[in-house]
């Protein structure tokens, strides 16, 4: 081997070293700059103009001195026994009534607590739709003219017709629970009186109603 060879050799050795560090070190300085902690080589981190997350205080976080937690005083009832306490006790539209609930705690409800007994689905059994549903002001025939959407149509009764504003047949009874046509749908019949689907056995619908009450805060229930 002469010595041009070498040189040509040696040469294009230097020259592909030269051109590896070049290249090592532009992609270097490209990415992290000219420092050795690489700092713009860190992930970005992307910021809303507006911070999502307020730091909370210290003082913010801890319970305001005298604060107490909201108490739930709601008694568990039956449907049945809550409109049945309602009923007997004169089935009044603004007076409260008493009734025992099934621990045994006294407690005291309002009518607001029994109008959604009427109104709301899936609340007797599920996907039942709410008594309201056929009981209406409209007072078709399937709904034996009962409306029960407000204080002042249930009052009316029964069997009554459209736009009639004279009282029906009572379904009340007087104030006997048992006697009533309440009792008789709900209880006897099981909610598959005529007009309803009887696929779903009856079940006796629980729920949280009215509140509980110790015994020197009981209201005197009045006389009907």
């Amino acid at each position: 081997m002469n010595d041009d060879t070498r040189k040509m050799i040696y040469g294009t050795i230097v020259v592909f070293l030269l051109f590896l560090v070049f290249w090592l070190g532009f992609v270097y300085i490209s990415a992290c700059g000219f420092t050795l902690t690489c700092i713009q080589g860190a992930p970005l981190v992307v910021r809303t103009p507006v911070p999502t997350l307020i730091p909370v205080r210290h003082a913010q976080a801890q319970a305001q001195p005298g604060a107490t937690a909201v108490e739930f005083n709601k008694c568990k009832v039956a449907a049945t026994d809550l409109i049945a306490a309602w009923v007997s006790a004169g089935h009044t539209e603004t007076e409260p009534f008493q009734f025992t609930d099934l621990t045994g705690q006294d407690c005291e409800g309002t009518f607001a607590d029994i109008q959604p007994l009427f109104v709301e689905n899936s609340l007797w059994f599920p996907g039942s739709l709410g008594c309201t549903s056929c009981h209406n002001a409209d007072l078709t025939d399937r709904s034996a003219g009962l409306d029960l959407s407000s204080y002042e149509a249930i009052s009316l009764g029964t069997r009554r017709v459209a736009e009639a504003t004279s009282p029906g047949t009572d379904i009340f009874g007087g104030g006997e629970w048992e006697n009533s046509l309440l009792y008789e749908v709900l209880v006897n019949q099981g909610m598959t009186t005529q007009g309803h689907s009887p696929d779903v056995p009856p079940n006796e619908a629980i729920l949280y109603a009215g509140q509980m009450v110790s015994e020197g805060e009981v209201t005197p229930t009045p006389t009907p």
